[in-house]
């Protein structure tokens, strides 16, 4: 990461004397053959050395020395570049080059990150055996950011990261929302391209922020605190975790206040039919479509000789958390998709006779539950005998308005600032021409927050990638249940935070997707058809091509006069049309306590409702979480999703 008070550290260092070289100095490992670097800035290099060393950075026949920080790092910049290439880096010191990046080229650089809709690869597209045999564009680079994390900050790209040519088989694993934008900017404008694809599927918004950004917002500084403990104590964190998530538990008014980690007897218990697996096959109706919690119970018996070791607990393959307490204490909790849960015990937690295992397993999408296998299923002695755990297990659905806990700051893609600080931080310092966000569905359920989100995600970005970076933030398709009543927008809290995001910022588009969605599938495979999205609004917020249109047809306003409400509509082309109907579905008046549904006619570049109900302060469109809009414009375009207060 460099910041402006690292820069005048290392401006004051040049002061210093050089020291004997131990490692030859290097560039930040973002910088590899075949990369391209933002044309028409001022090119930064960087990277570390050993604290004082000095050492000459060229950029073709430009050279300059360079002397590294106390701290090891160092930063030097050329002057800007127009498109075109190829062109050489290179590292000399004591009059040898001791590293040389090759076949550099310089164009626009983009940032596309996000969940599994943006990884999704071009290879499940639509059409991907033809479009992956087509990806052959010399002047398209890609780097493929592989998946890690880290508590701290990270300097170096994980595992082995490194740019590549577009070649089918680069191509074929790289995201297709990335890729197919990349393809029509290189198109349209005849310059090179640099594609970094940073995305992890089902990762939430906030292990991607900065860990001292989102640790200073109210809502989250407690759960960055205690990130910040897990760094040097990790029992004491997952103790202080483990009371966070009972309390929650206990304050949510759906759980009747039971601790079933105190009572495990109390209540109604079902014995699992057959062995462990998928809740959906246990033949149960309650949950065949259940996502959210249920329990899990076992008792067994320990000998005296047995409970006087430590052991480690193994209760299979769990999707996707699980929260375990033995005896009523906790003693672990994981978040992964299928991955074995193995927790170690001390001897004083066993106990001789009836020892009493609990584990709450939350599922949020597709098989769920404990799945075993079980031999997985077991308790494992210090002396090397075990004691089976794969019969007996008895459970009870837990009730879907109950609250999901809040996730385990150090979870993988549910927690804090990880994937940021392993896959965003060391780009830190690279120019960018603009970033594509496509994410939300991991949040989706707590859309009012994402707004303050994805207004510090887009402000961490522009700190790293240059002042004002444009942002397109792709709003979440339709998908899940149809809507059926009023007043319960679902996915249209996210969606109208994304928007919000787009309208009080003039450096974030927004590319409207509502009706490329599938309710039954959350990857729906056409992605040409959202990059299309993409590059229609990259076109206007980056490269200033006017376009009153980039989002589509987007409400300005709501007027009431008497009995009509009038909403006034820009950004359209060739006037607003219906679709299927002569009436506009899906707008709903609302009130104070309630909304309803309103029938809605065209009137040229407006839409009118007529209502009576002087109560009426608000207007929102197209709401719920799969819903049926039919509302565009002549180009095709649909109006996105909104809410706007009636003046």
């Amino acid at each position: 990461m460099f910041t402006s008070r690292m820069m005048m550290a290392c401006g004051a260092l040049a002061l210093l004397g050089p020291g004997a070289m131990a490692e030859a100095p290097k560039l930040a490992s973002v910088f590899t053959d075949h990369m391209v670097i933002q044309r028409d800035a001022p090119v930064r290099l960087f990277g570390t050395a050993d604290p004082a060393a000095e050492f000459i950075v060229s950029l073709d026949t430009a050279a300059t020395p360079v002397r590294a920080g106390r701290d090891g790092r160092w930063w030097t910049e050329f002057p800007e570049l127009s498109a075109g290439g190829p062109y050489q880096i290179s590292l000399s010191a004591e009059g040898e080059t001791v590293q040389a990046v090759e076949d550099v080229l310089a164009g626009d650089v983009f940032l596309c990150s996000g969940q599994s809709n943006m990884e999704y690869p071009l290879s499940r597209v639509t059409y991907a055996e033809r479009q992956v045999a087509a990806a052959d564009h010399p002047s398209i680079r890609l780097l493929q950011v592989e998946k890690g994390l880290s508590l701290d900050p990270n300097t170096d790209l994980p595992g082995e990261s490194a740019w590549a040519l577009t070649t089918p088989e680069t191509a074929a694993e790289f995201s297709a929302v990335c890729y197919y934008t990349g393809r029509a900017i290189s198109e349209a404008y005849d310059i090179p391209v640099g594609l970094i694809n940073s995305s992890w599927g089902g990762s939430r918004i906030e292990p991607w922020i900065k860990g001292e950004l989102i640790g200073a917002l109210p809502d989250y500084a407690e759960d960055v605190a205690l990130l910040e403990m897990y760094k040097t104590d990790r029992g004491a964190a997952a103790k202080a975790y483990s009371e966070s998530w009972q309390q929650g538990w206990l304050n949510d008014p759906a759980t009747g206040g039971s601790a079933p980690w105190e009572n495990p007897e109390a209540g109604d218990w079902t014995p699992v039919p057959g062995t462990l697996r998928d809740w959906r096959e246990w033949g149960d109706p309650e949950l065949t479509d259940h996502l959210g919690m249920v329990w899990h119970k076992l008792s067994f018996t320990l000998t005296a000789q047995q409970a006087e070791q430590a052991a480690t607990i193994h209760i299979g393959a769990i999707d996707d958390t699980d929260m375990t307490w033995l005896n009523g204490t906790a003693i672990g909790t994981t978040f992964d998709w299928g991955g074995m849960r193995a927790y170690e015990v001390p001897a004083n937690l066993l106990k001789a006779g009836e020892n009493t295992l609990l584990v709450n397993v939350h599922n949020d999408y597709g098989a769920g539950g404990m799945t075993g296998p079980d031999a997985e299923l077991r308790v494992e002695f210090e002396d090397g005998t075990d004691v089976s755990l794969a019969e007996g297990w008895v459970y009870r659905k837990v009730p879907s308005d109950v609250v999901t806990p809040r996730p385990a700051p150090w979870f993988t893609i549910k927690g804090y600032t990880m994937l940021h600080n392993a896959m965003i931080a060391p780009l830190d310092g690279l120019r960018l021409k603009g970033a594509i966000w496509y994410q939300g569905e991991g949040n989706a359920r707590e859309g009012e927050a994402y707004k303050d989100l994805l207004d510090m995600l887009v402000q961490d970005w522009r700190a790293k990638f240059g002042e004002g970076l444009p942002v397109t933030v792709v709003q979440l398709p339709r998908y899940g249940a149809l809507p059926t009543e009023a007043g319960k927008p679902g996915w249209g809290v996210i969606r109208e935070s994304m928007r919000r995001v787009a309208d009080e910022d003039d450096g974030v588009g927004l590319a409207v997707t509502i009706d490329m969605g599938d309710p039954v599938d959350i990857h729906p495979p056409n992605k040409l058809a959202v990059a299309e999205r993409v590059v229609r609004v990259m076109k206007a917020l980056v490269y200033g091509e006017e376009d009153a249109a980039a989002s589509g047809p987007v409400a300005a306003s709501a007027t009431r006069e008497d009995d009509t409400i009038r909403i006034v509509f820009e950004g359209v082309e060739d006037g607003l049309e219906t679709v299927s109907s002569d009436t506009v579905f899906g707008m709903e008046l609302c009130g104070a306590d309630a909304c309803s549904y309103a029938s809605a006619v065209l009137d040229g570049a407006a839409v009118v409702v007529e209502t009576d109900d002087e109560s009426v302060s608000q207007i929102r469109y197209c709401q719920g979480n799969s819903p049926l809009c039919n509302l565009f414009d002549g180009n095709g375009l649909p109006a996105g999703p909104f809410w706007i207060d009636v003046d």
